[in-house]
């Protein structure tokens, strides 16, 4: 059996780490044939005297504030042959590990994304269910896109040795770059429904906040696949405007959650609002490239 390295980055959220760390040591693969490491992203809460609870988990730091340089730090120390990432925020199933190598084997794979469930304040709150919906679509994204996410997410460590770690210079959307990068190289990517997490859904604020942080990714995305600037630029001015509420109407009906389709008219709200906060992260990362670009410039002409 393959020795697999469970990789994950956190910045505080030492409450959710905890439950996490605990799922992890309860997995039905044997214990002596992974490891976990956790690297702390320069926190300000006592991220290693909760690795300290559990034994032979390992600790890590990265003081560079990006979950993809944190992510690249675990890589680097990392002993297995597999690796396995999730997120702090994350709680991984019992057979969580179990699945995700054998599907690897099975799928004759290179990587494999696992499922993602959501899991719901008492109050389920049509942010919450808007997030439920529309986020860590894995399945989707796999099967049309053929790139993934983080937070679930193994591969055999031969694809960084090809291709190279993450890019550490982006706050978000790295997940998405690289796995693009491994299935444009040649490498298989497979979706495992059985190598399943639970991951909690996002109120209001943090929705709003992950979009200014996702909008400022996408124009790396966008730069790197060679879209032209007045495109991308078209792209963010439209998505300040109002959402079209019958193509949003449709998106929720198609769902398969029942609660969500009684709350259309939130939810669309909620788009509308998400939008404008990616619209202006990315903005903002225009502005900021920009402005390194001319300054470059201003240098070479002196």
């Amino acid at each position: 059996m393959d020795f697999v390295s469970v990789i994950i980055p956190v910045f505080n959220d030492t409450q959710r780490l905890r439950e996490c760390l605990t799922a992890l040591s309860c997995q039905t693969y044997p214990q002596d044939l992974f490891e976990v490491i956790v690297v702390d992203n320069n926190s300000d809460e006592s991220i290693d005297a909760v690795v300290a609870e559990f034994e032979h988990f390992i600790y890590a730091y990265e003081a560079k504030q990006s979950s993809y340089a944190a992510r690249n730090k675990g890589i680097a120390i990392a002993k297995g042959e597999i690796l396995a990432f999730t997120d702090s925020d994350c709680t991984p199933c019992e057979q969580w590990l179990e699945s995700g190598v054998n599907s690897l084997h099975l799928g004759q794979a290179d990587l494999a994304g696992g499922r993602v469930t959501f899991s719901f304040s008492p109050q389920r709150t049509a942010a919450e269910l808007f997030d439920s919906i529309t986020s860590l679509q894995v399945k989707k994204n796999i099967e049309n896109r053929q790139l993934t996410v983080t937070a679930n997410l193994f591969t055999d460590r031969r694809v960084f040795d090809a291709i190279g770690y993450f890019d550490s210079s982006i706050k978000s959307g790295g997940d998405f770059k690289w796995t693009k990068k491994a299935t444009d190289s040649g490498f298989k990517l497979i979706y495992s429904p059985e190598a399943e997490i639970h991951h909690p859904t996002r109120n209001f604020r943090s929705l709003v906040k992950k979009g200014y942080r996702v909008g400022a990714g996408q124009l790396d995305l966008q730069l790197d696949q060679n879209v032209a600037l007045w495109a991308v630029i078209r792209h963010t001015l439209r998505q300040i405007l109002p959402p079209n509420p019958w193509r949003y109407r449709q998106f929720i009906l198609d769902s398969e959650s029942d609660e969500a389709r009684q709350h259309v008219t939130s939810i669309i709200f909620i788009a509308w609002i998400c939008n404008i906060a990616k619209s202006l992260g990315r903005l903002n990362a225009l502005l900021k490239r920009l402005g390194t670009q001319t300054k470059v410039s201003l240098q070479g002409q002196h």
